[in-house]
């Protein structure tokens, strides 16, 4: 019988572990391509985020802008806090955070979220409209925790509106006996004040320190000028609870880490204040009086009420009127925002910092 030789070959022990390497290969590499798309997906996901937030802060800031009623009073009181954590990039490089806060009037219409009323009686039936609001932003505190100990990424901007009205059916407010539960009810769950603009000009000194200090969350209104408020810290300011119904209406953004507001200064030819002007790590220059925490700079317009105190910044009180508005410091022709936004899953970890500004020589 004739022996037949096989002509077909098998793969050798050198070639399975040459394509077994080679598979290997591939597969990691499949892998890291993927694991780089999902990442470069998350993170435009975060950036798309970031600048929804973005966008949801600059429309409400150029709306509510664009009706400033200069005849109304404007509020600015300036925070700077020695940065905590070094884990988040300081942006401006000069070792402190910002938490700005501004109070104004403006033009529109306005009408209330919710129709919770004075002394937390049955809501009204009626929406609650007007044509004038009392606006403040400011970075809120988490019930009675200041921003300031929050994580950035946790802070929540926030915007609070009162609708000034004459409505017939609604309680009349006299802030000149509130007790301290009607300060912060007054601040936080009311949504009008019934008031007119000339009325609210001329409400008595005292009772005025007391309610801008409730307002913007400060201890000696414009360096103590015109007085000491008498409410206690604790009651001041804007205390959103994302976990409270209550509270939803004054909230404009979450994860804002900073909130900066500066006035364009046409003597100097700068934006002000700053902490550190000349950025050569020397203070002694600071608009701000960084050795006394409880004396921060500010600007209350107009006169004769009105005051200014930014250190190292001299400003006739008498002058910070209509026809000078574009030369009071803080104010000026134009004000510039900059505030620092987090993805809520914390891709991004700095953030990204932006600047807005929004015209006011109108």
């Amino acid at each position: 019988m004739e022996n037949k030789q096989r002509n077909n070959k098998a793969f050798t022990l050198i070639e399975l572990i040459v394509a077994l390497g080679i598979l290997v290969i591939v597969i990691s590499f499949a892998g890291e391509i993927f694991k780089v798309s999902i990442d470069s997906q998350r993170t435009a996901m975060a950036n798309a985020e970031i600048m929804q937030k973005f966008r949801a802060i600059t429309s409400q800031l150029n709306s509510d802008f664009q009706g400033l009623n200069k005849d109304g009073e404007i509020f600015v009181v300036w925070k700077a806090v020695p940065l905590q954590n070094k884990e988040y990039p300081d942006n401006d490089l000069d070792g402190y955070e910002r938490f700005d806060r501004i109070m104004f009037f403006a033009e529109g219409d306005f009408q209330a979220y919710q129709r919770y009323v004075w002394g937390g009686g049955p809501p009204s039936e009626n929406v609650i409209r007007g044509n004038i609001a009392r606006i403040c932003y400011m970075i809120a505190k988490d019930g009675t925790t200041g921003p300031e100990v929050l994580d950035k990424p946790k802070r929540i901007l926030a915007r609070t509106q009162h609708v000034l009205t004459d409505d017939k059916e609604l309680p009349y407010q006299d802030p000149g006996s509130f007790s301290a539960e009607q300060w912060f009810q007054w601040n936080n769950l009311l949504q009008y004040d019934k008031i007119s603009l000339e009325q609210w000009k001329k409400l008595p000194v005292n009772v005025k320190v007391d309610m801008l200090s409730v307002i913007c969350d400060v201890d000696i209104v414009t360096g103590g000028s015109i007085g000491t408020s008498t409410v206690d810290k604790n009651l001041r300011g804007v205390s959103i609870d994302p976990g409270d119904p209550n509270s939803m209406h004054m909230l404009l953004c979450e994860g804002v880490g900073e909130f900066k507001i500066q006035g364009w200064d046409n003597t100097q030819k700068t934006w002000l204040p700053e902490v550190d002007p000349d950025g050569n790590g020397n203070l002694s220059d600071s608009h701000f009086y960084h050795n006394d925490s409880n004396n921060v700079p500010g600007v209350l317009y107009p006169w004769p009420l009105g005051a200014s105190s930014i250190n190292h910044i001299n400003y006739p009180s008498e002058q910070i009127t209509r026809d000078n508005f574009n030369s009071v410091p803080g104010l000026g022709r134009a004000l510039k925002f900059t505030f620092t936004l987090f993805d809520s899953r914390g891709i991004i970890k700095g953030g990204r910092t932006f600047s807005h500004i929004v015209y006011l020589d109108n």
